[in-house]
């Protein structure tokens, strides 16, 4: 296709753009709107569609555009601290064969847990 009739194609995809979203703003039919305009019902109909196309043509290329630049997910190891304890639990609950144990310095919240836990269980 020769660039004169690329141009004459997206300038009169422009003008039914312009025609389709004027019909979608004026609240009236598609029929009665074509009558009102004198066009054809099936030209607005193909022009509808064939905008349709383009657009949808365009966002899946740009959509194949964005996957190919996505990098893939790398994941970094990180060193987690743990306080040292002296060995022995602050309370121990045993409970159906089960023992749990919550160590000197644990955090109110991570107590609060536990028993929410528990309570749940029980």
């Amino acid at each position: 296709m020769d660039q004169i009739t690329k141009i004459k194609n997206q300038v009169r995809a422009e003008q039914w753009a312009k025609l389709i979203q004027e019909r979608q703003n004026s609240g009236q039919t598609v029929v009665a709107w074509c009558r009102e305009h004198d066009i054809n019902i099936k030209t607005y109909y193909y022009w509808l569609r064939k905008l349709r196309s383009l657009v949808a043509s365009q966002a899946q290329t740009t959509l194949s555009a964005e996957t190919k630049t996505v990098k893939p997910v790398a994941f970094q190891k990180v060193a987690l601290s743990i306080p040292a304890t002296n060995g022995h639990a602050a309370v121990i609950i045993k409970l159906n064969g089960a023992a749990l144990e919550v160590n000197e310095g644990a955090s109110q919240q991570t107590i609060q847990a536990v028993l929410l836990a528990l309570q749940s269980v029980c």
